[in-house]
């Protein structure tokens, strides 16, 4: 019987390609993981945690088959039945879950928090990628939740995913736990920590972190945190400068650990107790680490020496009314950045340009827009008064949109006001250090 060795070739390299298939679909898809059964909500409704992966794609599961099929060319895809469901994409490798849930909307206010095998829990957002999580309906009466995380327990054995309903007084309740292995454990480095007080210095700058602690309250940073709130990493420092107390205060915090999380605060608070500086941040990395690598950022406050290519001045400003503005074409430029000041608000009054008011109620508030992104600049008001030489007491500051915000109190009398402003570059301070479980100060307010 005569041989087709052109149809011999065509096969072979048929074979040749399908083991070479096989070998990256064996070695990059993720062994399935036993999943825990169904909770019940208290409405009734019911919850499934119906996949765990590891990866940077993550798609909502259809047929078994379908996830090894996904890593062949796209061609051979479009040959077969493929799910089109939605999918959710990380640019680091990272941890997804996704949800099934007997309800139409599936978008509900929950937090979720992931606790390792020894039950310590941290709080977890979803990644800054634009499409880490997703929601929707899989039928006529039933929806769909994803998120994908990239920082996440890695040396663990198992993790539980808990979500938690915000409550309107504050606090949080506890709706549903699912305990499962971790799809990606392996052995990780041991980080050595520096025993504290650790201190770096920048010149005659000296920034000394004198305890880390996890476990602290939101509200107070000389309370342990509730069972219903959210635990908070808390830093101390002393901070000097030629010697004496210096006026720079944490203003963020970078952290990473051995395992390869790396995390950014996004919400924190400071304060300066007795002369030193605390810090109050969350989310922050598990705690059952050796080591956290922390990169904090400090900043000038108001007390402290600018040069005059730093400073600028804004011209006074009447007091805006209740939800209304005083308007300004106040431009100036600094340090490579071109800084606007549309003006002074108050209320829900909104500058052109801003999808929402900023939500500060009876407190009149400065803003300022800058262009290009500060990067590693800061903003800070070193003065602000009325026209009776009076200080305003500072509110808070922050970013909302395209626009920096300082809100202040203003005396019912005050018809204009003056602010003094600083833009400057920030100063990193890199501790390795071990946290631990928070202790209150034996003195300190109540």
């Amino acid at each position: 019987m005569p041989v087709n060795k052109r149809a011999l070739g065509i096969f072979a390299v048929f074979l040749l390609l399908v083991g070479l298939v096989t070998v990256q679909v064996v070695s990059t898809v993720t062994k399935p993981v036993p999943l825990p059964p169904a909770v019940t909500l208290p409405d009734g409704s019911t919850l499934r945690l119906v996949s765990v992966g590891y990866g940077t794609e993550h798609f909502l599961p259809g047929k078994w088959w379908q996830r090894y099929a996904r890593h062949l060319p796209l061609a051979w895809q479009s040959r077969l039945p493929m799910a089109s469901g939605p999918a959710m994409t990380t640019s680091v490798p990272s941890l997804g879950l996704w949800l099934d849930w007997d309800k139409l909307d599936p978008n509900v206010n929950w937090d979720f928090a992931l606790a390792d095998e020894h039950d310590v829990e941290a709080r977890l957002q979803p990644s800054a990628t634009a499409n880490s999580f997703a929601a929707g309906t899989t039928g006529p009466r039933s929806g769909f939740m994803g998120r994908a995380f990239t920082t996440f327990p890695r040396r663990s054995a198992t993790m539980e995913l808990r979500l938690y309903e915000p409550q309107s007084g504050g606090g949080r309740v506890l709706l549903a736990s699912f305990r499962f292995p971790n799809p990606v454990r392996e052995k990780f480095p041991e980080w050595k920590p520096l025993p504290l007080p650790a201190t770096v210095k920048h010149g005659d700058l000296e920034i000394t972190l004198e305890r880390l602690s996890f476990g602290a309250s939101q509200d107070h940073p000389w309370r342990p945190a509730k069972t219903s709130e959210e635990s908070h990493a808390l830093g101390e420092f002393h901070v000097t400068d030629r010697g004496a107390l210096g006026h720079w205060v944490p203003d963020g915090v970078q952290m990473s650990d051995a395992t390869g999380n790396e995390l950014r605060a996004r919400s924190w608070s400071r304060n300066i107790l007795v002369g030193r500086p605390n810090y109050l941040w969350n989310p922050h990395l598990w705690p059952s680490e050796a080591a956290w690598k922390l990169q904090f950022d400090f900043s000038r406050s108001e007390g402290a020496y600018f040069s005059t290519n730093e400073l600028f001045e804004v011209p006074a400003l009447a007091v805006p009314p209740m939800d209304g503005a005083t308007e300004s074409s106040f431009t100036t430029n600094r340090l490579g950045h071109t800084l606007r000041v549309p003006g002074l608000a108050q209320g829900s009054w909104k500058f052109p340009g801003r999808k929402s008011s900023l939500g500060t109620a009876d407190r009149i508030r400065l803003e300022v827009e800058v262009s290009p992104d500060l990067g590693r600049k800061r903003l800070t008001v070193v003065r602000a008064s009325d026209d009776q030489g009076r200080s305003l007491k500072g509110w808070m500051s922050g970013r909302h949109e395209h626009a920096h915000y300082f809100a202040y109190e203003v005396q019912p009398d005050a018809k204009f006001l003056n602010f003094t402003v600083a833009i400057h570059e920030v100063i990193t301070a890199e501790f390795l250090v071990k946290p631990e479980p928070f202790v209150p100060a034996k003195a300190g307010p109540p």
